[in-house]
């Protein structure tokens, strides 16, 4: 869970709670999410499939789609 706190604070150049969603942070715009995707990708070595990344809408549910790949 730090690993990926720690991406999405780089990412979004700001201090990150575990209970940020995408409607709470002006900063997670549709680039920056797929930024987000490229940049999990490569720190978890893992692919997503798409129904995945439209199901990244806040920091727990990327927790939960890395749990269910083993990752986190």
């Amino acid at each position: 869970m730090e690993k990926l706190l720690k991406i999405v604070e780089e990412l979004f150049e700001m201090p990150i709670a575990k209970e940020l969603a995408i409607s709470d942070c002006e900063n997670w715009d549709s680039l920056r999410h797929l930024n987000l995707v490229v940049a999990l990708e490569a720190a978890f070595e893992v692919s997503f499939e798409p129904e995945e990344i439209i199901q990244m809408k806040s920091i727990a549910d990327i927790e939960k789609i890395l749990r269910k790949k083993n990752i986190c």
